[in-house]
């Protein structure tokens, strides 16, 4: 019987009533329920997500109430070890000294880092961790706040990194009024990232977080990584910014120093102007709640399986055979537009390597027209036409496939590199083997293999090599040498009174002079000698010489010599002077390592003797 005729009987019959109707209330029936069921799912996650993220809410409003209080209780003792130096600083620097005493007994363990005193006029006066030298501190806005403002009041500052100690810290600090006149200010730094620490043991999940933010909303501190956030501020638009009447609130957002949503409460300390914040990953409070939904969903989803796997039995058989019927036809097709559509060029070559039939991809890339290249040998495709890596690939025989680089020609004359997959198929009579091309244009690629090629070897200042091609190239002349019975040099060359160089002039005129000692000394060496960097000012010269010929002790000579002479660099005549040090195979070392290190060992005997000369 005709396919074709069988398909289409079998497909009028499953039309014909009542096994229609009755396959449409099956699907209908199914379809309601699926509805069904799946509002249930969607509205119980809604009311559960909704319940977890109201208890959310109320444990970050009471961590944040917790976390105020201990910060304001902690806040109470600073004031008043602060208006107790105060008086002891109108004293005297004994009773400040004495003072400062009695209060690190009394606050809390590795919390302040010192107390100080800051005169009018700015200057440090005293401070707990001994003499200092003299630091202006009247720029600082905390001393700027309170020199302009008469009220007797406690100032929090933002986190500021200090000039002589190099550690962030928290001024917590009150003015000194002298006869009713400003006469400087009492300070203790507080260290944020112990602060924080104390915080910690608030929180409840690895990403929640304790932020105390001031009320243009600068965090002054944070639990969770809180040294990248020292500085940052808060949207203005938040709540606890643009209500300063409210005592407490809530709200969810995206965290403005990590981006991670988070449910926030808000509580306002007593002191003014601080805000302690309490975030709660929202991900993390909800995770129980959809890890549940989750489980649901999917006993719901492997009923709804198991029920459409019933249900779809018949209509599978049924799309089968009618499947079968266009597969065949759709297969041919299907082949034709991959073809036609690969980014990649494809040529067919038969059994004498003749192209037969390329693809748009390759009329693309190679600028060749359809057809213009049917019955020509491949070679056609080979720069100038001769024999290249292409031909090589296709001429293999047996099965499987090869690839490899070539250079190619285009239509117009131009060439490129050209990457080519070389696979063996057996043509329509089984008898002879047709090769399929799969080619690509790689010459960007392979250019920026080389600029990263370069990157890698050579110095990005100087354009010298850098250490690990200065290795390669000694182990080439270490290979050399003992097969030759010859000499390898290294001299390891040290600038000195370069430093200086940096801090008169800057670090561009520094990068420029080092440029003009790259180019001198290249100009004293041969083609074949390698002139390195290795970093900063150090350079290393390998070369190769007759035994015992001395060329290394001469080539250092003329090297301090050269580099002593005076360097016109941006218009500024600079002056600097090298030690130089020798080391020579087989007499210092048989390897690369060995002989750079026994040639900077010498190079500091060099310094050593008084520098501007070399040294074995």
């Amino acid at each position: 019987m005709d396919s074709r005729l069988f398909l289409s009987r079998t497909f009028h019959r499953v039309l014909e009533p009542p096994l229609s109707l009755v396959r449409l209330i099956i699907v209908l029936t199914s379809i309601l329920a699926f509805g069904v069921v799946a509002y249930d799912l969607v509205t119980d996650r809604q009311r559960t997500e909704q319940a977890a993220l109201d208890a959310a809410r109320q444990q970050a409003l009471v961590q944040s109430r917790a976390a105020a209080e201990m910060v304001q209780a902690t806040l109470d003792r600073f004031d008043f070890a602060l208006q107790t130096a105060r008086e002891a600083a109108i004293t005297g620097p004994r009773a400040m000294a004495f003072q400062e005493q009695v209060i690190a007994r009394t606050l809390p363990s590795n919390l302040a880092l010192q107390q100080f005193r800051i005169g009018a006029d700015g200057y440090l006066e005293y401070s707990s961790l001994g003499p200092a030298p003299r630091n202006y501190l009247g720029d600082r806005d905390y001393f700027k706040e309170l020199a302009a403002d008469t009220a007797d009041r406690l100032v929090v500052s933002p986190p500021v990194l200090g000039r002589l100690t190099h550690k962030w810290s928290i001024q917590v600090a009150r003015a000194i009024q002298r006869d009713g006149r400003f006469d400087g200010v009492v300070s203790i730094a507080v260290s944020p990232e112990e602060w924080a620490k104390q915080l910690a043991s608030f929180e409840a999940g690895p990403r929640d977080t304790l932020t105390l933010v001031d009320a243009r909303g600068h965090v002054l501190l944070r639990t969770l990584d809180g040294a990248s956030h020292f500085g940052k501020q808060a949207p203005q638009k938040r709540e606890y910014i643009l209500h300063p009447e409210q005592r407490e609130g809530h709200y969810v957002a995206h965290a403005s120093v990590d981006g991670v949503l988070r449910v926030y409460g808000w509580t306002r300390l007593r002191n003014p102007g601080l805000v302690m914040l309490s975030g709660i990953a929202l991900e993390d409070a909800l995770a129980p709640v959809r890890e549940m939904s989750h489980r649901m969903r999917l006993r719901a989803v492997v009923s709804a399986v198991l029920f459409t796997a019933l249900i779809g039995a018949l209509l599978l058989a049924l799309a089968r055979y009618e499947r079968a019927g266009r597969r065949l036809a759709q297969q041919e097709a299907h082949s034709r537009h991959i073809v036609e559509h690969m980014a990649d060029g494809i040529v067919v070559v038969d059994a004498d390597e003749r192209i037969v039939r390329v693809n748009p991809a390759f009329c693309a890339i190679t600028g060749f027209s359809p057809g213009a290249l049917d019955g020509q040998p491949v070679s056609t495709l080979c720069a100038d036409g001769d024999p290249c890596e292409l031909g090589r690939l296709v001429s293999q025989t047996g099965s499987g496939h090869w690839s490899g680089d070539f250079d190619g020609r285009r239509a117009d004359g131009s060439h490129y590199i050209g990457h080519a997959v070389v696979s063996a198929v057996a043509d329509s009579d089984e008898h002879q083997m047709r090769r399929v091309v799969l080619l690509s244009d790689v010459t960007e690629l392979r250019r920026k293999d080389r600029e990263m090629w370069h990157q890698a070897n050579f110095d990005r200042l100087t354009g010298l090599p850098n250490r690990a091609l200065l290795a390669d190239r000694i182990d080439s002349m270490l290979r050399r040498a003992r097969r030759n019975h010859t000499e390898v040099a290294v001299l390891f060359i040290d600038l000195d009174d370069f430093k200086p160089v940096n801090d008169d002039f800057g670090h561009d005129v520094g990068d420029l002079l080092l440029r003009e000692v790259a180019g001198r000394l290249q100009r004293l060496f041969r083609d074949e000698d390698t002139v390195s960097r290795l970093g900063g000012d150090e350079f290393v010269v390998a070369m190769h010489a007759e035994l015992n010929s001395g060329f290394g002790q001469n080539a250092a000579g003329k090297i301090v010599a050269s580099l002593s002479e005076p360097f016109q660099v941006a218009g500024q005549t600079l002056t600097i002077s090298c030690s130089v040090g020798v080391a020579r195979f087989p007499d210092d070392g048989d390897s690369a390592d060995s002989l750079i290190q026994h040639a900077d060992h010498a190079m500091y005997r060099a310094k050593k003797q008084g520098r501007s000369r070399w040294s074995l």
